[in-house]
């Protein structure tokens, strides 16, 4: 698919690697723009512009092709419409272009409801998924892969006419769910994503059972259909792929497992966190409004940044300090929080013994 489609493989990526266009004009954004919203709608995560329209597009990239890859290798005897291979070349992109576009309409104010724009993706995605799964024929990588639909071709149209009525409908009901309040839109999309998967499950099971009942099919027909469609060459040549594209990633992803420093820098008017793999902070001292040193560490659930054996960054949240940033090493190892009319901080250095320096300079420095 990838040979008889290669120009189209280039643009798609191209398309999606636009946004990272946007770090060449970083400097007329925000220094950060918001990347992350709680259940509530409240905006819980910042990051750099530049990093974020580069970071994000270069992850779709990699999946997209992974995609690519992986249908290429799955669907050889099993062709699709060319419609419904559009959707495999563009999709990413769209998603790209949609998700970097919506959170630069909000950095620059244009767009306030989170939620809203959302919906409207939703509503969008469903709807277009809708009309082209009926168009869809039975393969094992793209579509509604459940064991009933790929044994039996019967079974797949079937399921697959219903599951695009059940996302054109679903898609409109969120458009409809648009006016409710905020609070409402986790139920809204749990919603709408659990009717999605399971309405169709549901159904393709019992239209199974209803071929088995009237004697159109056997389960022994399901079992054959189920084993000629994942012949066991594509089912090797597909673990080949996934095999490559894996170690690939860990390769290129382990050392950022273990690797990575942070360091504090003192200054005459403000301290300021250099940390890898993450966004710089420059704090002044007549901003700290208090500081405490913490022994044990903090503990917290991550809600957005960056985690690994070594380093802990980015957006955290406990029930003791609420929503804080973190530039720590992994463990609980001293640290000192810092609370601030910008939030709250939690920062540590190498060893114990530097994380009390830092911790004393500091008391000193508001002191004053």
């Amino acid at each position: 698919m990838i040979k008889r489609n290669k120009w189209r493989a280039i643009l798609s990526s191209i398309v999606i690697m636009l946004p990272a266009l946007l770090t060449f004009v970083s400097h007329l954004l925000p220094e950060e723009i918001t990347v992350h919203w709680g259940a509530d709608g409240t905006a819980d995560g910042r990051m750099d512009p530049s990093l974020f329209f580069l970071l994000l597009p270069c992850v779709l990239l990699a999946v997209h092709w992974f995609c690519l890859i992986l249908s290429s290798v799955m669907v050889k005897g099993n062709e699709q419409s060319k419609k419904v291979e559009n959707l495999v070349f563009w999709i990413l992109p769209a998603i790209s272009l949609m998700v970097c576009g919506i959170t630069l309409s909000i950095a620059l104010g244009y767009t306030s409801g989170i939620f809203t724009a959302i919906l409207i993706v939703l509503a969008t995605a469903f709807i277009v998924l809708g009309n082209y799964m009926p168009k869809m024929t039975r393969n094992p990588t793209m579509g509604i892969k459940l064991k009933w639909t790929l044994s039996n071709d019967e079974n797949w149209n079937a399921t697959h006419r219903f599951g695009g009525k059940v996302a054109v409908t679903v898609g409109f009901l969120c458009l409809l769910a648009i006016p409710l309040p905020s609070q409402a839109f986790p139920f809204v999309a749990l919603v709408a994503s659990l009717s999605v998967v399971l309405l169709p499950t549901i159904y393709s099971y019992c239209f199974y059972k209803k071929q088995v009942a009237d004697g159109r099919v056997t389960k022994e027909d399901y079992e054959k259909g189920y084993r000629e469609l994942l012949n066991p060459k594509n089912r090797k040549a597909a673990s080949i792929a996934v095999t490559v594209i894996i170690a690939t990633l860990l390769i290129g992803l382990l050392p950022l497992m273990f690797t990575g420093s942070i360091d504090v820098t003192l200054g005459d008017e403000a301290i300021t966190v250099t940390a890898s793999y993450w966004d710089d902070l420059t704090l002044k001292y007549a901003d700290i409004e208090s500081a405490e040193y913490r022994a044990d560490g903090v503990s917290g659930e991550r809600i957005y940044g960056y985690g690994s054996a070594k380093l802990l960054l980015g957006g955290f949240r406990n029930d003791e300090l609420g929503s804080y940033t973190r530039y720590t090493y992994t463990g609980n190892t001293p640290c000192i929080v810092l609370k601030t009319a910008r939030g709250t901080f939690v920062i540590s250095d190498d060893t114990a013994e530097e994380v009390q320096n830092i911790y004393n300079r500091i008391t000193a420095e508001i002191a004053e």
